[in-house]
């Protein structure tokens, strides 16, 4: 067997850091070694981690020379860990330009993946040049991948034999809990993920279903936004935002949820809709990127109507009211049991490969 490094930007928090060390869990059995090259990465036994000291400034100034000089370390540590024959992933790797270089210059083949356009949740010059970089990056390129066919398509790549299909797992989350007249929201708190659109929506939802309540779990540009909403609504009894919490946080309030509310403007392969789906708990989300490939309205959850505040009160209310809840509940649960499991995901990799 060959070796693998897995290339990925700085990483900001743990969120990213969680989906990485899945998908080193994942390919991690088909190569002899597996490094992995970012910054402030923990230690994982499924890897060799290389961490690059970066800062992150202030100063537009600072931040441009302080991210040139990240790509020229990465780049000569990435000279040391990195010969020819082996493979090259790009994880959330849209900044690693400097990877790529060396990659070419040592005739590695390079595997970059796509994920959700975060250019069609906002129009910020931040989110426009990420889209730039990946587009740049994916074309330069030897195979283009992504966790689910349809954030392929939505973007304009055909289907071919340069593109793979990819997908992580969940990790055997049991949930013998009751279930409550509660529903759940598990996002980043921007306005790509409609956030205050569900405020809204919850609080006329509320007015005929007073039983429920809402809990919001995340954080974002729009947290303090979100939580002066609440209060402009009077809706403090009854909605919830709990900031970010950790996995052994989360799943003491997670397993009671009914449902999960999932709006949103564009979307990879969710780990909160796949985590919810394995407990039991059908999500409610717009039909957009890897939603599509895995949500069978009505079988296994439900399809938005839309994304705004009255569609998504119309939503909520059709799918309490109705007597498909406890169905849609196992047709979730279902759907990750025969496709979302490790041995699934490593089985699927080597599918995928050609190993």
């Amino acid at each position: 067997m060959a070796d693998a490094v897995v290339f990925m930007n700085p990483v900001p928090s743990k969120a990213p850091q969680i989906s990485a060390f899945k998908f080193l869990k994942v390919i991690s059995p088909c190569f002899d070694k597996v490094s992995i090259i970012s910054s402030s990465l923990d230690e994982t036994e499924d890897a060799f981690v290389y961490n690059v000291k970066y800062e992150k400034q202030s100063n537009k100034i600072l931040r441009v020379l302080n991210f040139i000089l990240f790509q020229l370390k990465v780049f000569f540590v990435g000279m040391k860990v990195l010969k020819k024959g082996d493979y090259a992933f790009f994880w959330v790797g849209d900044k690693m330009f400097s990877s790529q270089l060396l990659c070419k210059l040592k005739g590695v083949k390079t595997y970059f993946f796509l994920y959700g356009m975060t250019s069609l949740e906002n129009a910020s010059k931040k989110a426009q040049t990420t889209k730039k970089s990946q587009d740049y990056l994916s074309k330069k390129a030897d195979f283009v991948c992504a966790e689910s066919e349809s954030v392929l398509t939505d973007r304009g790549i055909a289907l071919s034999d340069k593109t793979k299909i990819i997908h992580l797992y969940v990790d055997d989350l049991a949930n013998n809990s009751v279930k409550e007249n509660k529903i759940g929201m598990l996002c980043r708190l921007a306005s790509g993920k409609c956030v205050l659109e569900s405020i809204e929506g919850f609080t006329e939802f509320h007015k005929t279903h007073p039983e429920y309540t809402l809990d919001i779990v995340g954080d974002g540009l729009l947290y303090d936004e979100c939580e002066r909403k609440i209060k402009e609504l009077d809706a403090e009894k009854f909605i919830t935002l709990h900031g970010w919490l950790l996995h052994n946080e989360l799943f003491k309030i997670m397993p009671s949820w009914k449902l999960l509310l999932f709006p949103t403007k564009t979307e990879g392969m969710p780990n909160s809709v796949l985590e919810s789906m394995s407990m039991g708990i059908p999500a409610l989300a717009s039909f957009v990127g890897g939603l599509k490939d895995i949500l069978v309205n009505n079988e296994n959850g439900y399809v938005l109507s839309g994304d705004d505040a009255v569609s998504i009160a119309s939503s909520l209310s059709k799918v309490v009211d109705s007597d498909t809840l406890s169905t849609v509940s196992k047709g979730a649960k279902a759907t990750i049991e025969n496709k979302f499991t490790l041995i699934k995901a490593r089985e699927n990799f080597k599918s995928q490969m050609g190993f």
